[in-house]
């Protein structure tokens, strides 16, 4: 009886001692290897990538150029966004990915003279143009709604703002 008692106190007494023992080992590995700390990411945009990549790395992080993208307001070669927001904390040894900006969007003006006004505009919204100003001007030679002069002139370069 008394090595019947014994066996039955020692079974749940090994699992028990099992299971305590794969929890403390849990949380120790956890805590080693999510030692690194907390850092508070930069406010990048606007920056060159020279300049991003001193403040990362004044607080553990890492520039990743992610790509490019055209946007006037911003300096080409400059970052023009972020993955993680100015702010933001992230763990240290953290990628922080950005996409640099090209600068405006330069396109060509198309040949607008001596079209109707209706497809003069469509050729300019299929360029990401649009129209600024219109002056209507009389004429007994030209009939009504037709572009007879444009500027900038065409094939000049412009850029879409």
């Amino acid at each position: 009886m008394q090595k019947e008692l014994n066996s039955a106190i020692r079974l749940p007494l090994y699992i028990f001692s099992f299971v305590l023992i794969g929890v403390v080992f849990g949380y120790l590995t956890f805590k080693v290897l999510s030692f690194s700390r907390t850092v508070e990411v930069p406010d990048l945009t606007g920056k060159t990538p020279i300049e991003a990549n001193k403040l990362l790395a004044d607080k553990g992080l890492y520039l990743k150029i992610e790509g490019d993208d055209y946007d006037a307001a911003v300096t080409p070669g400059n970052i023009l966004r972020q993955d993680v927001p100015g702010g933001n904390t992230v763990r240290e040894r953290r990628g922080i990915k950005v996409v640099l900006s090209k600068g405006p969007r330069i396109t060509a003006v198309p040949m607008l003279v001596n079209e109707p006004l209706v497809n003069a505009e469509t050729l300019l919204l299929q360029k990401g143009l649009k129209i600024s100003r219109v002056i209507l001007v009389h004429s007994d030679l030209i009939e009504k709604d037709r572009v007879i002069s444009q500027r900038p002139a065409p094939d000049e370069p412009v850029s879409e703002h």
